[in-house]
């Protein structure tokens, strides 16, 4: 379920503060030789791995440990996958890479709207995982400098990811909140369809052949805060308004 490409050289550009440390994940994954082989090579280029092989035990360590991050399984005895990120990202934030079978783009848009930050397929390639998990590392321990964003009576906290509208919280999934987020970094300008997909959709690139699934998201964050706030640019864009 695992397979390594020997030609291509991983050359990762970490921050300093990173070089001094090794990175910590939980492995959980039922089936052993996948978590074995995974988790040997993990160990082999310097990471610190720690492995579960059924999503109850990896839930429990996952919610005891400071982990780096966290790669799981989708489907798993005990806790599934689903159920472990929707409880991790009640209160962590640590980043979740899931590594699954599957091909549904329902499925994987599931687990990335539940909270998931990364979402590989089936034979996994071990550099590009290694790869994946460092730069959701490092990116997760990049300090942020974002203030509060405020356009009229929305409000936008994306450092801890919340958002209020005349005062009121609201719920976004995760990709909900991404879209409106950079929306409100460009308030009443046009910002492309092409941009959108590009920033928004880019974790996983078989989304971006889905060519309405921008005016899904669209619609869904319309549908929360007023029909009249984002602004369609036919054939072009969208904008936010206050």
């Amino acid at each position: 379920m695992v397979k390594e490409f020997a030609n291509f050289p991983l050359v990762i550009a970490m921050p300093n503060s990173f070089l001094a440390k090794k990175i910590s994940v939980l492995l959980i994954e039922d089936e052993s030789l996948a978590r074995q082989v995974m988790a040997q090579s993990l160990r082999d280029h310097g990471f610190i791995v720690e492995e579960a092989e059924d999503g109850t035990t990896g839930l429990g360590l996952a919610l005891q440990r400071p982990f780096d991050a966290v790669v799981l399984d989708l489907a798993l005895p005990g806790a599934t996958g689903l159920e472990i990120v929707k409880e991790l990202r009640l209160k962590s934030r640590v980043p979740v890479l899931f590594v699954s079978q599957t091909h549904l783009l329902d499925t994987r848009l599931e687990v990335l709207e539940a909270g998931a930050d990364d979402f590989l397929i089936k034979p996994v390639d071990l550099k590009e995982l290694r790869l994946r998990l460092t730069n959701l590392v490092v990116r997760s321990n990049e300090p942020s400098i974002e203030t509060v964003i405020q356009i009229g009576d929305l409000e936008l906290d994306p450092n801890n990811r919340i958002a209020k509208l005349s005062g009121i919280k609201l719920e976004f999934s995760s990709v909900e909140f991404d879209l409106l987020h950079y929306l409100a970094r460009h308030p009443g300008r046009l910002v492309s369809r092409p941009q959108l997909d590009q920033e928004i959709f880019n974790r996983d690139p078989q989304l971006q052949t889905k060519s309405n699934m921008l005016d899904v998201y669209i619609l869904r964050l319309r549908r929360k805060l007023g029909s009249d706030r984002i602004v369609t640019h036919r054939g072009l864009g969208f904008s936010l308004h206050g």
